[in-house]
């Protein structure tokens, strides 16, 4: 046989060059990309023909299709379940921007969430009372004055709450109240001078005077707040020298009371007024000693109120002085649903601390509101991060305010009540030279400014209702708070 023309021996060649070039590809996965058409054995072109026959083109024409019968039957795939899920409280307080309040058992804060959860019912009388004991950040008002106004806005206004007769320190002050006193008082306190029977009332200051004196506590008629009341208690101490005083009011007869009694017992008197406007006068009458330690005041409609229980110079060692049986006394006359204690700053200032001595000081003190105040939850606040310079003129934070903190978490979880950690929610090591730096905080390193107390004010709040929306979640007889509200914080 004649052998092929040439130019057909050089075109297979050719041709079987360019095929083994084109098959090289395939050789490898590597190569995939350079593949002129994909294999049909290519994991991604199984998916493609897969998807492709469970789900058919569209058909786009004009018509109409039948249809067999057809059932929308839940399952635990496709529909939300019948109880509501539990919520992470931590999650939800992140998600707030704050930090969450630590529960050791997870039941700690129901006392208050269930009072929480009767005002925003709206159930008759329900009334959730939070007390708020701390040092000169709570005396004048700051942190607890941003409080009151949130948790009003949101869940009701029952009314400004405890005010001490008159100012036991200098920067004693209270927002959204008309609020004054005359001279012809004395005065005991927890920080000194001190008072023989360790009876000072729920704010830690008890008042006397055997003279003529007044004390006049009133509504606001500028801003939003603290506009309205319905009554004034009055908390005074029944004792076998007790004289007298006589309440106030426009439009109404003065109600004389007698504070003479066979022994000393913790009362109230109250001065009913139309919800709205009003102002009351305490006068005193004489005939004996007159001893006083407050006013609450208070609206009878489901809302909440926030008393600020702050003391110059405060720490938690000196409620050693407070005679316990009294405290319950004054806590039975006031009810409070969450009794908040924030102290740690002053202590700071010792330089040292004596972690046996500071851990009993403390837990006594802890150990005496449970008992004071037996049906409420009990919630221990850090203090604020407090700076310091350094050797080179630099701020950072002072390292027994960050030991104290420390202490305060583990003194909380070992006797069994909440805690909340300002510290971490403003920022942690390092925050207060950031907050002085933009204008939050004073020169002192120490105290917030009005702007820095009123984000320590919100970011206590979300703490404390996103823990409610945590609790609701696992409680299916509360009520959720309202959707517009929920996203808010």
């Amino acid at each position: 046989m004649p052998d092929p023309h040439p130019l057909i021996r050089k075109t297979t060649r050719a041709l079987l060059v360019m095929l083994a070039v084109l098959l090289v590809p395939y050789a490898s996965p590597k190569l995939r990309k350079l593949r002129i058409v994909h294999a049909p054995w290519d994991p991604e072109d199984i998916e493609a023909v897969t998807t492709a026959a469970l789900v058919p083109p569209p058909v786009t024409t004009l018509g109409e299709a039948k249809l067999g019968a057809t059932q929308n039957k839940a399952t635990v795939t496709n529909s939300l379940p019948d109880e509501r899920i539990p919520l992470d409280p931590a999650q939800l307080a992140e998600a707030a921007g704050s930090v969450a309040v630590v529960d050791p058992t997870g039941t700690v804060m129901d006392a208050f969430y269930k009072r929480l959860a009767r005002t925003i019912r709206k159930e008759p009388g329900a009334v959730t009372r939070i007390l708020h004991y701390g040092d000169s950040v709570i005396a004048s008002d700051y942190l607890s004055g941003t409080m009151r106004r949130r948790v009003q806005d949101r869940f009701g206004d029952s009314g400004h709450g405890f005010i001490l007769v008159a100012n036991a320190w200098e920067w004693y002050f209270h927002n959204d109240v008309d609020h004054r006193a005359s001279d012809g008082w004395t005065m005991s306190r927890i920080t000194g001078p001190l008072v023989h029977d360790g009876m000072y009332g729920l704010g830690g200051v008890s008042f006397h005077t055997t003279q003529s004196a007044t004390a006049t506590f009133g509504t606001v008629s500028r801003g939003s707040y603290g506009n309205n009341v319905s009554r004034f208690d009055v908390y005074y101490l029944e004792q076998p020298w007790g004289g007298s005083f006589q309440l106030e009011t426009k439009g109404q007869p003065p109600l004389v009371v007698h504070t003479r009694g066979d022994a000393k017992v913790s009362r109230k008197a109250s001065l009913t007024v139309p919800d709205g406007a009003a102002t009351m006068t305490i006068r005193t009458l004489g005939g004996g000693d007159v001893r006083l330690f407050g006013v609450v005041m208070e609206r009878d409609q489901p809302g909440v109120t926030y008393d600020a229980l702050g003391a110059l110079g405060g720490r938690a060692m000196l409620w050693k002085e407070m005679n316990v049986e009294h405290w319950r006394d004054q806590m039975a006359l006031r009810d409070p649903a969450l009794v908040v204690i924030q102290y740690g700053t002053n202590e700071s200032e010792m330089g040292a601390i004596d972690e046996t001595a500071y851990r009993k000081s403390m837990g006594d003190l802890i150990d005496h509101l449970k008992t004071a105040a037996p049906d409420a939850s009990i919630l221990v606040a850090s203090p604020l991060d407090r700076a310091e310079r350094d050797e080179n003129g630099n701020l950072r934070s002072l390292k027994l305010i960050v030991k104290i903190v420390e202490l305060q978490e583990d003194i909380a979880k070992e006797h069994g009540v909440a805690f909340w950690s300002t510290f971490q929610a403003m920022g942690g090591k390092g925050a207060m030279a950031k907050w002085v730096k933009k204008g939050l905080a004073g020169g002192d390193l120490t105290h917030p400014s009005p702007a820095g107390a009123q984000i320590l004010g919100d970011l206590f709040f979300s703490a404390l209702v996103t823990g409610y929306d945590a609790y609701a979640s696992r409680h299916k007889d509360a009520p959720q708070r309202p959707v517009e509200d929920a996203g808010a914080d």
